[in-house]
């Protein structure tokens, strides 16, 4: 089999797990999702699932990934305003998913995967200031941790609130507190 065949295989798992998990994530909170759970939807085996993933939490981080890929690829044209919208219109478009992800008691690992979902976006933005010259208030990494736990905060403060903010005031607020570092 050529490695394209392999690759195309793989692909296709991890699309019906993702898929799948995402699926399970419209009806009950993630805590009570079980990896026989995902495994019956996508119509693959345990041992296929953990050929793939080490846990249902990988899983998830994964599915975090391919979001950010996406954001990736949109924001290489947007206003840092904008994508701050368009993130927080993804996670209302899908409320009944992140209400059941988050909803439930938050772990560290959850909230460490969502944080570590905004972190790379700072400190590439962070990254960018300092090359132009900007003085940043500390070294990139932990700055970069300390805005990324505000945005995962107020969103996932926005999620157990039930959306009880627009997503423009919402957006506008986060953009507000971050404006010292990504208006320039």
């Amino acid at each position: 089999m050529t490695d394209t065949g392999h690759d195309i295989r793989i692909t296709k798992t991890h699309m019906a797990l993702s898929k799948t998990l995402m699926d399970l994530l419209e009806k009950k909170r993630f805590p009570k999702i079980t990896v026989n759970d995902i495994c019956q939807g996508a119509m693959v085996s345990r041992s296929t699932f953990y050929m793939h993933f080490e846990d249902k939490y990988k899983l998830m981080l994964f599915c975090l990934q391919e979001e950010r890929q996406r954001f990736d690829e949109a924001a290489q044209s947007m206003a840092p305003r904008d994508i701050l919208h368009v993130v927080l219109s993804s996670v209302y478009e899908r409320k009944k998913v992140f209400h059941n992800f988050f909803k439930a008691e938050i772990d560290m690992e959850l909230f460490n995967m969502f944080r570590n979902f905004f972190h790379d976006f700072v400190a590439e933005d962070l990254t960018r200031l300092e090359q132009q010259g900007m003085k940043l208030p500390g070294p990139i990494p932990p700055s970069a941790a300390y805005y990324a736990s505000g945005l995962a905060g107020m969103t996932i403060w926005w999620i157990e609130h039930d959306f009880s903010i627009d997503i423009e005031e919402m957006a506008a607020c986060q953009y507000n507190l971050l404006s010292n570092l990504i208006a320039q």
